[in-house]
């Protein structure tokens, strides 16, 4: 006789996923939860970093967001995040392209690819500072060397901070974004390259019409990964230029560092910490949404 074969109940085999999924969320949810309740909680009253909480005081602390110096912060941030991730995905996706191809050496040109990554931001921004200084950094020394220029640049200035850190945040994201890519653009199809090279398709179209319909998830994933941490950096601009000259480079993420730590307004910046996530929660959801929207 053959053995039945009992089948599960339905509201088991729908139930079922969510148990062996039960440890990891229990699990976020503890991680997140008293830092958020605390958030919102000193977001709404006066409170510091020796005493803590001390009293509400209603939406006080959001006044702040709509001050002419805060809204300086918010424009600058915009800035740095805009043109920061414009510069890594351009430059990662040449890159990732590039280290693609079968040249002598793409082994060697991959891993050193992959340094600005791996190096700490602290140490990354000390050398850095070195790099650009007014008075004996290397790229002055070498422009000197070439007669390029007779007086040295200053690229740290009021008026070239920002267009520096920039530059090296580009320097930082990359490398994500070249090992998001290569390991994208191993999912093409060879035949469809085959296909391309018979019918004879210009660099342009095979890019436009074969490699970035296959490389569009993740190029738009990983994109919105580094607009958010581009949103949260905090180390590097503090340690090259502490959010000056004349706050060139104050960031939504200096403020909040700057509230919390200097001026002794804990609630203010958890308020403004809360803006910060706030925006990240809605590009979150609207890259759900297209994800959704492309699967349907």
């Amino acid at each position: 006789m053959r053995r039945r074969i009992r089948k599960k109940p339905v509201l088991q085999e729908k139930a079922e996923p969510y148990l062996y999924l039960l440890p990891t969320i229990v699990l976020f949810v503890f991680i997140l939860a008293v830092p958020l309740f605390n958030l919102f909680k000193y977001s709404l009253g006066d409170s510091n970093i020796i005493q803590g909480f001390k009293g509400w005081n209603g939406f006080q602390n959001f006044a702040y967001l709509v001050s002419p110096k805060f809204l300086g912060s918010m424009w600058v941030t915009i800035v740095y995040v805009f043109f920061g991730v414009i510069g890594v995905v351009v430059c990662g996706t040449i890159v990732s392209l590039a280290l693609d191809k079968p040249i002598p050496g793409r082994g060697v040109f991959r891993a050193i690819a992959i340094i600005p990554w791996v190096v700490p931001q602290a140490f990354a921004a000390s050398m850095w500072s070195w790099v650009v200084n007014a008075q004996f950094g290397f790229i002055n020394q070498l422009l000197r060397s070439m007669h390029l220029i007779e007086n040295n640049l200053s690229f740290l200035s009021e008026h070239t901070a920002l267009a520096t850190v920039i530059v090296v945040r580009i320097w930082q994201g990359t490398p994500f974004m070249i090992i998001s890519l290569l390991a994208a653009l191993q999912t093409i199809p060879e035949d469809i390259q085959e296909a391309a090279d018979l019918d004879g398709v210009t660099a342009f179209q095979r890019f436009r019409f074969i490699t970035l319909p296959y490389i569009k998830p993740v190029l738009v994933t990983t994109t919105l990964i580094i607009t958010a941490w581009t949103m949260q950096i905090f180390d590097t601009v503090y340690i090259m230029t502490a959010g000056g000259p004349a706050r060139s480079t104050q960031l939504v993420a200096l403020e909040i560092y700057a509230k919390a730590f200097q001026q002794d307004d804990l609630g203010t910046a958890c308020a403004i910490a809360l803006c910060v996530l706030g925006i990240i929660a809605l590009l979150s959801l609207n890259n759900l949404k297209k994800e959704r929207g492309d699967m349907e």
